[in-house]
Parts: C-alpha cells; sequence; structure tokens
C-alpha cells in the first residue's frame, strides 16, 4: 500500500447537516466517502483559485458569502493561497466539488515582528513564537530573513502542541506601523491578571486593557485561563500593549451526537490513548479502533495522524480507524526547468524528475507574470520551478507546493535594478 503524504493541516468532514461550531482550528478538511449530502464545515489552506480549492475540494463561491476577519469581504479576491479558512457548504458525492454558502478567515495574528531569528524557520510576532516550514507561503516578500523588526505582518496558521503558531501563510502588510492605518491583533491564553494594574500577560506581552472595551463577556469577569483575542492600533511601547478591545473567544468545538469526522492534524493534547486532542478536537479510542502504519503506542503528544469515526454522546470523537502519517517538515525541495508538461496526466517533468501534481498541492505564480490561479496550462518550456514534495513508491515526485519562480534573465534584471 502507498503511504499517503501527510500534509500536515486539521482535515475534518462535519457529515451531520446539524453541527454547533465554536471557535477555529487549525488544518484542512477532505472529504468523507460519498460527500456531505448536508451542509458541512470545511476547514483548510486554499491551494488554488478558479472558485476556491480547499485539501483538493474545488467550491463554487458565486453565491457564497464572504468574512474576513469578522467584517464583510467582497469575495475570493481578498483572499491568498496559503490563507487558512472555514468554509460552510455542500460537497457533491464525487468528494471533488462543493458550494460553498459562507467562506471566513481569521488571522492567527497581526502585528509587528518583535524578534528575527536566526534559525530562518521561526519568528516572533508581538512576542508569539511563529513557526514556518516547506509549505509556508510567504505574501510580499520571498524569504524570512528578509523581514526586521517593525514589519507588520499577518499571520494565518494554527497552533501546535506547545502553543506556537503554526504559519501557513505570511503576509506582508506594511513595512513600518502606521498610526491611524495599522493594527495589532493577537489570540491567546490570559495570564498574570492585575486587576490594580489593568494588565495581564498573552505569554510574554503585557496588555493594557485600562480604556479597552470588554465584548462577548456577559457576566463572565476577566480572569487567568480565558481565551481572549486583543485588538489595538496604537504603537507597541517596550513589551507594552494598550489594548483598544478585549473579546471573549471559544476555543473548542462542539457536536451533535453521531457526526461523522475524517480528521488529518497534529495530536496537541495526549493524556492516554483514550483521551487525546487532534488539533484542539477531543478524540477516543477503543478496542475496535484499527491502526495503519503504526499502532495504538505510537499515539503520542505532537504526532501526525489521519483518523476516521463519529462523535458520542459527550461529542468526543471515538476512533474507528487511524493512520499514522509523515511529518510535513520532511519533505524535500526539488528546483528547476520545465522540460515538459503533460496535462493529461497531471504530471510535469522538472530537470528529469517526474512531478504529479494533484487537487491539493498548493500552485503559486511568483515570476513576473503573476497569474492566479495557476494552472499547468499556464506552463512552458523552461520556466524556473521550485517543487516541495515526497518521492513516492513510483519515484516520481508527488508535489505539496508548486510555485513559479522568476527566470535567470528576470533575476538579473532585478539584480541590475537594486544596484
Amino acid at each position: 500500500m502507498i503511504k499517503k503524504y501527510q500534509r500536515a493541516f486539521l482535515s475534518i468532514i462535519f457529515l451531520s447537516a446539524s453541527i454547533l461550531f465554536h471557535g477555529c482550528g487549525g488544518g484542512g478538511t477532505t472529504v468523507a466517502d460519498g460527500g456531505i449530502s448536508g451542509t458541512g464545515i470545511t476547514m483548510g489552506r486554499i491551494s488554488n483559485f478558479g472558485s476556491i480549492i480547499v485539501d483538493g475540494v474545488r467550491f463554487d463561491v458565486d453565491s457564497a458569502s464572504f468574512i474576513r476577519d469578522g467584517i464583510p469581504a467582497t469575495g475570493q479576491e481578498e483572499y491568498s493561497v496559503g490563507e487558512f479558512v472555514v468554509i460552510k457548504g455542500k460537497i457533491d458525492n464525487s468528494g471533488l466539488s462543493g458550494i460553498a454558502e459562507e467562506v471566513a478567515f481569521t488571522n492567527e495574528i497581526e502585528g509587528s515582528v518583535t524578534v528575527v531569528t536566526s534559525d530562518g524557520l521561526s519568528l516572533e510576532v508581538l512576542g508569539q513564537k511563529v513557526i514556518t516550514n516547506s509549505l509556508t507561503v510567504l505574501i510580499g516578500f520571498t524569504d524570512l530573513s528578509t523581514l526586521i523588526v517593525g514589519n507588520i505582518i499577518e499571520v494565518s496558521g494554527f497552533k501546535d502542541a506547545n502553543g506556537d503558531i503554526q504559519a501557513t501563510s505570511i503576509k506582508l502588510k506594511t513595512t513600518d506601523f502606521i498610526p491611524g492605518t495599522s493594527e495589532y491583533e493577537l489570540k491567546g491564553t490570559v495570564s498574570n491578571l492585575d486587576a490594580s494594574t489593568m494588565t495581564f500577560a498573552i505569554n510574554d506581552l503585557i496588555i493594557d486593557y485600562s480604556g479597552a472595551k470588554l465584548e462577548d463577556f456577559g457576566s463572565v469577569e476577566l480572569r487567568d485561563g480565558l481565551f481572549v483575542e486583543v485588538e489595538s492600533d496604537s504603537l507597541i511601547v517596550g513589551n507594552v500593549l494598550i489594548a483598544d478591545k478585549v473579546e471573549l473567544e471559544d476555543e473548542t468545538y462542539e457536536f451533535d451526537e453521531g457526526t461523522e469526522a475524517k480528521i488529518e492534524g497534529q495530536i496537541t493534547r495526549f493524556n492516554s490513548a483514550t483521551d487525546f486532542d487532534v488539533n484542539g478536537l477531543t478524540v477516543t479510542t477503543d478496542t475496535n479502533t484499527e491502526y495503519s502504519d503504526g499502532d495504538i503506542n505510537d499515539l503520542t503528544l505532537g504526532a501526525f495522524i489521519e483518523l476516521e469515526g463519529k462523535t458520542n454522546s459527550a461529542g468526543v470523537i471515538v476512533a474507528e480507524s487511524i493512520e499514522f502519517e509523515e511529518n510535513e517538515d520532511e519533505l524535500d525541495e526539488y528546483e528547476g526547468f520545465i522540460e515538459n508538461v503533460d496535462l493529461g496526466t497531471n504530471k510535469v517533468i522538472v530537470s528529469g524528475k517526474t512531478v504529479v501534481i494533484d487537487s491539493e498541492t498548493i500552485m503559486r505564480d511568483e515570476s513576473d507574470l503573476n497569474v492566479s490561479p495557476l494552472t499547468l496550462a499556464d506552463l512552458a518550456l523552461n520556466d524556473k520551478v521550485k517543487v516541495v514534495g515526497v518521492q513516492i513508491t513510483s519515484g516520481e515526485i508527488l508535489a505539496s507546493k508548486f510555485e513559479r519562480k522568476e527566470s535567470e534573465a528576470e533575476e538579473q534584471i532585478e539584480e541590475g535594478v537594486d544596484e
């Protein structure tokens, strides 16, 4: 059996039309066999457009409403490849296409870069650690090393087992904070609350809420342990952020009993094999759970798995099957030039290597042509490309990300302009 490569984001199918959805977790969604007959929720990173493609499902968005950070948006042009979205809609029986009723995006954090690390893989934004990998999409810049302290960026992604942000995309908003235009947004758990000074901490950042509007708290008092979203349009000073708004957020999901789920993601909490979370969703196993590419002893904190199951009366997913997947960081990277494009088989030969493109491949055009959506039909011989993928048993490369890069001539022109 060919082991399916784990694309390392949450994959959930809600087959019940009656779902209570509270909050926003990480990862992507696939469809169970037969598709969704009623309205469901699909969560994942955008891999391409031409409508919106999320985890291999192409959603027709002609009749959809769009929401971006809680504000109505005009359409799919306000979204970017790599961004994590939540789609409410229906998926047909093929499991490859659907009709979206609503497309919503909420960033994980937006604000100033406060620390740029030397590892080239991580940084801090407003004191919160952000981790990237080979699938993270960079928008408005080409390399993490080009960011400097003070740049304003927007990060899409999800919290991992350590509470750090695993970025699916990072967008450079502005090079510096612009009063009246720039805004800070972050989510996290309240700690070290001091009612006398009206401050609390989110990780290492101090939040001054003395002038903030508190929203959605009802009768709940602000206290340590609550999960909140903080917004501010004031320049951060030292390690203190003056909050304009503090909003109480839900961190969990609730499901009706019998909701079927198919999940790909990371174990973010692990107490035992019968009590763990996959990207915030509580999962249990029983004697009927079947395992592949591993066994029950491989269930550990941080492991990437694919599971199928159904919720019980407590809203916990009872896993019927669990498959252990490879870590996204084990992907290989290749750069080269296109020698052949076969539209019939969705294969591209790049400097002698055969690359397979599927519906889950993240497709981006970083050349001056800036084509969106980028399809195989847009590619030409000698185009310079970068492929991130895994070698499958046929010896071919299954692409998780495929980017058309600037040609050498374009790079030389830009270098001449820079000089």
